[in-house]
């Protein structure tokens, strides 16, 4: 058996201690030679502060109810002994979510409001507006404190028909795919368009990176997700729940953002999440498992991949 994603990651960052001692060593080689003139130290310089910054981003995508939540739970959370990210039933409203680690920033929950979506500037250009963003602080060790501050992400707000048009959720060609309206004829959207999780967890101080991107209108609604985000991402998770299969929703997210999003196949993971709800009394494990590898065959022809 190979080597545990942790042991990897472990690796990688070991990997990046020795190559930062290669560096200094081969610039006090360079100054001791009197080699090191203006444009060496300076490409020095970047590569120094690259392999800093350097990090490993992977995206979570599903459309709504497929565990994705949960799974980020399990994998990130589980020794709080309960739920962090904010995890419900049915089809929740909630913003895109980065989950990471910068030593430079204090251990916060930041969120970007929704009415931005209504500027000309791009998700990257808020980034460099901090002023903008609402911060709220996180306890770290304090599992209530930080669960009760993410719930903050999937807060939403009523807007007009026609703000919420111009923020990119209701799309007048497309109406079966509009939310519904209220009494009032309002429509309900999320009240932050992204938000950043600042938390000093093992894998994301190594610079692991997580993107959550909650269901097609959300992925859709965020052209920043679609055009550099995901595509940018070192691998796509793509969830699916082995209870629904591959739904209509589940192939537009596939074919309009996914398919072509990475030219590497083993960048784009695809996960048949929940086979718990397989689980039948009436039915003998054998038969599960049968069903299980039925469903991944069938996933597999649908979404033109290899079943492993």
């Amino acid at each position: 058996m190979g080597p545990s994603f942790n042991e990897q990651f472990d690796q990688l960052g070991e990997w990046r201690k020795g190559f930062a001692n290669q560096l200094a060593q081969f610039r006090s080689w360079l100054g001791e030679h009197e080699l090191l003139d203006a444009a060496v130290q300076e490409h020095l310089h970047r590569l120094e502060a690259q392999l800093l910054d350097d990090k490993v981003c992977v995206a979570f995508v599903a459309e709504f109810s497929r565990g994705k939540s949960e799974l980020i739970n399990a994998i990130f959370f589980a020794d709080y002994g309960r739920r962090i990210m904010p995890a419900s039933a049915g089809r929740t409203t909630m913003c895109p979510t980065e989950l990471g680690y910068d030593p430079q920033v204090p251990h916060c929950l930041r969120l970007l409001p929704i009415e931005t979506r209504l500027q000309m500037q791009g998700l990257a250009e808020w980034r460099l507006k901090p002023e903008r963003w609402v911060e709220v602080p996180l306890q770290v060790g304090d599992a209530d404190q930080i669960s009760r501050a993410l719930e903050k992400v999937a807060q939403v707000r009523k807007v007009s028909v026609d703000d919420a048009r111009a923020m990119g959720f209701w799309h007048d060609d497309m109406p079966d795919d509009n939310p519904s309206l209220d009494a009032q004829g309002m429509v309900e959207v999320p009240l932050w368009r992204h938000a950043i999780i600042n938390l000093p967890h093992p894998l994301l101080k190594q610079g692991l990176v997580i993107l959550d991107t909650p269901g097609l209108n959300a992925v859709g609604a965020e052209p920043e997700l679609t055009v550099n985000l995901i595509p940018q991402a070192h691998a796509v998770v793509f969830i699916l729940g082995a209870d629904t299969g591959v739904t209509r929703s589940d192939l537009s997210i596939w074919r309009e953002h996914l398919a072509a999003a990475s030219q590497g196949a083993d960048a784009r993971l695809v996960v048949l999440n929940k086979i718990d709800t397989l689980w039948d009394e009436l039915r003998t494990p054998a038969q599960v498992q049968a069903e299980i590898a039925r469903q991944c065959e069938q996933t597999a022809r649908t979404l033109e991949l290899d079943t492993d």
